[in-house]
């Protein structure tokens, strides 16, 4: 069996309208001009190619469609009112670009005709100044002569068009996730009755979850921090897929490299099903004969799969991460390996991720549930011997310092729920209210702890203290999928 996945060279996308292209490279273009300007002057000729570039880009969407605005609505882009989907290479570019529209409270950029080339220089270098000196940024632009590229104000009300594009993401993502949900259920049904499971179904659902992360990782993110579905283990299964998934794509696996991966995490505790009912819903904490059945799951699981279906791709990834989720960094854990070698990538992410979910969901076998930031504190105490330390670092980055679902209590006396990370600072990701000092709030509207204040350039809102949900007995799908 071997170890390590075959992460190979991300293959080539199904063809794209042109002018679909062009956006995106729009996005593309910004990233390297801004980055090459941060290490040559602008009369090098590296800044020079990338400037060209950049400005022939500019000139082709404006001949192209006569208009160009560039802008953003709750993280994603749009160009032109087309929403921008970035698969991980233009990854970097896409969070630079909401970060710095966050940073100076811009809502986007209109370039309109007549844009010169010596324009965009000295619009390139006016963010080159240090950030104390860029306040009052439209009135720069005039002083510069900066007269064709306009900065568009964060519009106070969301464009409704655009919100119903968001939205349309969340529906197709929260049925995505209940068709693999019941997938799951069947597969493991069937499993437990020695009848044979169509795992080509569970092949298409997987790649729709691929899709849906790569398109739009917090939709489903969001679903994945929510606890209230029937059937524990058909949703945690799902739950552990959608978080391999995202993890895979902040490392930059391609889309056949994350089907493989999500497709073991959606059954990775497929073993379960061979275990006693009783001990699987035992409604009071295990004691250690409990324990020893339940660490016959890795086994069980792998000979399930072995005997589903013949052997490719997809049934050895699931049977690798089936037999070596719970096996430690430190090879501690179960089972015991007669070969002390460190599982490959692939389970040990799936742990991780299996980890975070079980902790924070409140399983019977765990005295309590823990509020998602107290299991990464918990998870960060056990990289040495538990977990792989750089993978664990990534995790974070890809979940937060405050995950999503975490009740946080703010400066400004406000309480929310954290609604969405901020991959650019996971310090500060957008919360939710759900209650000022004078009490419960009915609008349960979102904001930003990234924002500044525009005169004073502070931030509007800190979090002050992290709070336990479950102390409260809230149910995160009345705030968080609204």
């Amino acid at each position: 069996m071997s170890s390590q996945p075959a992460i190979k060279i991300k293959q080539q996308a199904a063809p794209q309208e042109p002018a679909v292209d062009l956006k995106r490279e729009l996005v593309n273009a910004f990233f390297v001009l801004f980055r090459t300007a941060e290490l040559y002057a602008s009369n090098h000729p590296s800044y020079q190619k990338q400037a060209e570039h950049f400005f022939a880009v500019i000139t082709g969407l404006q001949e192209a469609e006569g208009s160009l605005l560039l802008e953003t609505l709750d993280g994603h882009l749009f160009v032109n009112e087309a929403r921008l989907k970035f698969d991980f290479e233009g990854f970097a570019a896409s969070k630079f670009m909401v970060g710095l529209l966050s940073c100076h409270n811009l809502g986007g950029f209109s370039f309109e005709p007549g844009i010169s080339r010596e324009e965009l220089e000295r619009f390139v270098a006016l963010f080159k100044r240090p950030p104390e000196e860029l306040e009052g940024l439209p009135g720069l632009f005039a002083q510069e002569k900066i007269i064709h590229i306009v900065p568009k104000q964060k519009a106070e009300k969301e464009d409704p068009k655009k919100q119903e594009k968001l939205e349309g993401s969340r529906a197709a993502a929260r049925k995505t996730f209940a068709t693999a949900v019941s997938l799951v259920e069947t597969t493991m049904t069937a499993a437990r009755t020695g009848k044979g499971a169509n795992l080509n179904a569970a092949k298409r659902v997987v790649q729709e979850l691929v899709d849906q992360v790569v398109a739009d990782e917090s939709a489903l993110m969001e679903l994945a921090a929510l606890k209230h579905y029937d059937g524990y283990t058909y949703a945690h299964s799902v739950n552990v897929a959608v978080l391999s998934i995202a993890l895979g794509t902040r490392l930059g696996l391609d889309k056949k490299s994350l089907a493989l991966l999500g497709f073991g995490a959606l059954f990775h505790d497929i073993g379960k099903v061979k275990l006693p009912a009783d001990l699987i819903n035992k409604p009071s904490q295990y004691n250690e004969e409990d324990w020893k059945q339940m660490r016959r799951h890795p086994v069980l699981g792998a000979k399930t799969v072995i005997l589903n279906r013949g052997t490719d791709d997809y049934t050895g990834r699931a049977v690798e991460i089936a037999f070596l989720h719970h096996v430690n960094q430190d090879l501690s854990g179960y089972p015991a390996l007669s070969e002390k070698k460190v599982p490959g990538i692939f389970p040990m992410m799936v742990k991780i991720c299996d980890t975070f979910n079980a902790l924070s969901s409140g399983r019977i076998y765990f005295s309590k549930p823990y509020s998602p930031d107290e299991v990464i504190q918990k998870m960060i105490g056990g990289m040495g011997n538990q977990f792989d330390p750089l993978l664990l670092k990534i995790f974070v980055s890809t979940v937060g310092v405050f995950p999503i679902g975490s009740l946080v209590l703010l400066d400004t006396g406000e309480i929310g729920i954290v609604y969405k990370t901020n991959p650019e600072n996971i310090y500060r990701p957008k919360v939710r209210l759900i209650a000022d000092p004078s009490g419960p709030i009915a609008d349960f509207r979102v904001v930003d702890l990234a924002e500044r204040d525009q005169s004073s350039g502070l931030f509007v809102r800190s979090i002050k203290q992290l709070l336990n949900s479950h102390d409260y007995g809230l149910d995160l799908s009345k705030f968080l999928y609204v």
